[in-house]
């Protein structure tokens, strides 16, 4: 009777090792349309990009104008997605920079226009894949 009892908890525990160490292996990553709080702390905000233009030497309020007319609408989601997105792989600071050497001339960067977004990350990474089209793709489709 000791025996059957001995075999069960060791048969438990073998169940419970193996699904342990199997499970992370099947599981896929997930993704959420919503945004932690945690995530948007890291994520890219104007004032970054206002104190890239201001370390270039620009005045605050002509950063701050620049970076106004860079983004005419809130568009913090879609940054965040940008530069946290894993099929894209962007660096912060690059993408900063690039953001910031478009508000210095004054360009417009339309982040629900999928052409713009794809004209901005090939100003980054000039050869896309099919993952990473469609990652700007999903982007561009976020309200």
């Amino acid at each position: 009777m000791v025996k059957i009892f001995i075999l069960t908890k060791r048969s438990i525990f073998l169940i419970v090792l193996v699904s342990n160490t199997i499970n992370p292996l099947l599981a896929s990553p997930l993704y959420t349309d919503s945004v932690s709080q945690s995530y948007q702390e890291r994520a890219i905000s104007y004032l970054d990009i206002q104190n890239s233009l201001t370390s270039k030497g620009l005045q605050k309020e002509i950063a701050e104008a620049k970076v106004k007319k860079l983004f005419k609408e809130d568009t913090s989601l879609k940054l965040a997605y940008l530069y946290k997105h894993p099929d894209l792989a962007l660096s912060k600071n690059i993408v900063i920079d690039t953001f910031a050497k478009q508000a210095l001339f004054d360009k417009y960067c339309d982040l629900n226009s999928y052409d713009s977004l794809v004209g901005f990350v090939q100003s980054i990474h000039p050869n896309l894949d099919k993952k990473q089209l469609s990652a700007i793709k999903q982007i561009a489709k976020l309200s």
